[in-house]
């Protein structure tokens, strides 16, 4: 059986079991237009953009509404549009592609019980909502609650998943499996055991490459950014403090311009590096802000950790 496959960049998918969600992409040529009705079973999936692949997990769902309009263009001719309604019915995984009047479709899907399966096969499932952010509370190593929040894409309501991560890893290691986890549901819409790993690597590095740039070019505001948003940790915090201290100071001394700015950056990391205790050899000093000052720890995980640690969480956050 072949089903018509929608990819997403946003890893924005419905929620299996009658969640809501409308899309819209460009019709393309009356020739071109896909062989979509309401009624119709769609496959969406994400679309990796690191990569430009498709990832093989999504959700099947139902088109229950089609809107087909014309989109005006200044100076250019009208643009046709589809905007879809689709109703999310289970996780399923694709095998084989195939190309169809243009259209890529999925053959002989397989759907996923991820309830069913997590035992085996434990997973934290992103369709249905969007997460925005997430902590975890450093209060001993017997209670590392880990918390994620997001809001329904269907009512726009808040919702949150928690899990307790005692006994299983380190605080540090905790507040990374935070980011990587958000990371991984912005991503493929889905946390596995493998996907956390990467995406705990992935976060590490580009917490760590923060560090070191804004080290060498003194570039305070650049702590803490990665693809999962601002981390909040103590040298981040330190840093945005430091740095409205500097600036009211200059500000009242009369120093304004690029000159005031450049003079606080420097101020602020001159400062970070002696309060932390961190080396200036480039690289070393990058993993001791990421342990020391950013309260992260990028010790690689096994396979089989990932997977008690996503048992702590359940499955999606109306649960």
């Amino acid at each position: 059986m072949s089903t018509l496959l929608i990819p997403v960049v946003n890893g924005i998918l419905p929620r299996p079991g009658g969640g809501r969600a409308m899309g819209g992409f460009l019709a393309g040529t009356p020739e071109q237009t896909l062989p979509l009705e309401s009624g119709d079973h769609v496959f969406i999936c994400p679309l990796l953009s690191a990569t430009g692949s498709l990832y093989r997990v999504g959700v099947l769902a139902t088109v229950t509404d089609i809107c087909r309009q014309q989109l005006d263009m200044p100076g250019h001719d009208p643009v046709p549009f589809l905007s879809v309604l689709v109703e999310g019915n289970t996780h399923a995984r694709w095998d084989t592609l195939s190309l169809q009047r243009g259209a890529v479709m999925a053959e002989d899907l397989e759907p996923q019980d991820f309830r069913k399966m997590r035992s085996d096969y434990p997973v934290v499932s992103g369709a249905g909502w969007a997460p925005l952010g997430g902590f975890t509370e450093f209060r001993s190593l017997g209670d590392i609650p880990v918390t994620l929040y997001g809001h329904d894409i269907e009512t726009n309501l808040p919702v949150e998943l928690s899990g307790n991560l005692r006994g299983l890893v380190s605080l540090e290691a905790a507040h990374t499996i935070e980011h990587a986890m958000i990371r991984s549901l912005r991503t493929y819409g889905l946390c596995t055991a493998r996907t956390l790993q990467e995406a705990m690597r992935d976060e590490t590095n580009e917490l760590t490459w923060s560090v070191e740039k804004s080290m060498r070019y003194a570039l305070p505001e650049v702590l803490g950014n990665t693809q999962a948003g601002v981390c909040g940790n103590p040298m981040t915090n330190m840093a945005q403090f430091y740095m409205f201290r500097e600036l009211s100071e200059q500000s009242r001394n009369g120093a304004v311009g690029e000159d005031a700015l450049g003079k606080a950056r420097r101020s602020v990391m001159s400062r970070l590096a002696g309060e932390l205790g961190l080396t200036t050899e480039p690289g070393l000093r990058a993993l001791q802000g990421l342990k020391k000052g950013m309260m992260h720890d990028d010790s690689p995980l096994s396979l089989d950790l990932c997977k008690k640690i996503l048992a702590r969480f359940p499955l999606e956050p109306w649960l």
